[in-house]
């Protein structure tokens, strides 16, 4: 039975790294729509960086954001709105420093992942 959780555990995990790097990307391909052209990113090798510039770092900050579009599914815009309203504290953070921020997903559990701020 431990072995039975462990592999549901395991399929837990990878399918929220599939959700977050849906959220990210699908953030990617609506912002990249918006009038800014300053956020870059890219996937490569199991690893995917999206860089916001520090305009846009600071529209995070104050929630502005694109809208998804209306087709996309519940899930997909809900994972949206977590993701939006869970960093807009630290983005308002690396916006008074004058910093710029990525988001980083890596299918490698050792590697650092997740919302970092950079000078820029």
């Amino acid at each position: 039975m431990i072995g039975v959780r462990q592999g549901v555990d395991r399929v837990a995990v990878w399918v929220l790294a599939a959700v977050v790097t849906l959220a990210v990307l699908a953030a990617a391909a609506v912002g990249t729509a918006a009038p800014s052209h300053a956020t870059t990113g890219g996937c490569r090798d199991g690893r995917c960086t999206v860089y916001l510039s520090k305009a846009e770092t600071k529209a995070l900050s104050e929630g502005r954001v694109p809208a998804l579009p209306a087709a996309a599914p519940w899930q997909i815009k809900a994972s949206f709105f977590a993701l939006v309203q869970g960093h807009r504290w630290f983005a308002g953070q690396y916006a008074n420093r004058g910093w710029c921020s990525a988001f980083r997903v890596s299918i490698y559990p050792w590697e650092s992942q997740g919302y970092d701020g950079y000078r820029c």
